[in-house]
């Protein structure tokens, strides 16, 4: 009687000509793919997953904190002064040799991305109010070409600052060096959409579009 069962051998011979067939039919695919672009004049490279930012809708994390600040010109700034248009948040501090002179010319590259966009506004909170005077944050303002009218630098009280910041779900700063190198995409109404890696060019990407996405009321 025969067994019923596949002896090791006759396996492996089984799993080869399997491998043989598939190998095959992936060799004839590509070589498709291949006389399609020589056709079509086309470079060859095999087709690249797409880079582009996702297009999903957006989350919305709470709401941002009231507050009553300083502007670096010298006037009482409150958030009220930012609901009806969206806006982008970071925390920065003028004396920062590393990361924070890479974020402020990410925002005024933004500025300048969006510059027809004149209901889109940018607010840059100082987590050293020691010594972020207003008129410390004006000249800093200056260095980056932020529009007075669009870009506010703010300060206040140091028990203050840190309220905004966990109002922001980040941590209390009690050394400047150690704080969020994150943007914080905010809607019109003053709820949270996103945070973004500052040193992410991907990230970056995303903000932009989804910057897009709120000022086209979606």
């Amino acid at each position: 009687m025969m067994s019923s069962e596949v002896s090791p051998v006759r396996e492996k011979i089984l799993w080869g000509v399997l491998i043989f067939i598939l190998v095959g039919i992936a060799g004839v695919s590509t070589w498709t793919w291949l006389q399609g672009k020589l056709q079509a004049g086309a470079p060859i490279r095999p087709p690249a997953q797409s880079s582009e930012p996702e297009g999903s809708v957006l989350a919305t994390f709470g709401v941002v904190p009231d507050f009553a600040l300083t502007e670096r010109s010298g006037r009482k700034f409150s958030k009220a002064e930012l609901i009806g248009s969206p806006w982008i948040a970071d925390f920065i501090f003028t004396s920062c040799p590393g990361q924070c002179p890479l974020m402020s010319a990410e925002m005024s590259r933004l500025q300048k991305v969006f510059s027809r966009e004149t209901g889109l506004r940018f607010a840059s909170f100082s987590v050293d109010p020691d010594r972020d005077t207003p008129e410390v944050l004006s000249q800093y303002a200056d260095r980056y070409g932020a529009e007075k009218d669009r870009w506010f630098f703010l300060t206040g009280p140091r028990e203050e600052m840190n309220r905004i910041l966990r109002g922001f779900y980040m941590n209390p700063v009690e050394e400047p060096a150690f704080h969020s190198i994150r943007f914080v995409l905010v809607d019109s109404a003053g709820e949270i959409r996103g945070y973004y890696d500052a040193s992410d060019p991907t990230a970056i990407k995303q903000l932009a579009h989804d910057t897009k996405t709120l000022l086209q009321g979606k």
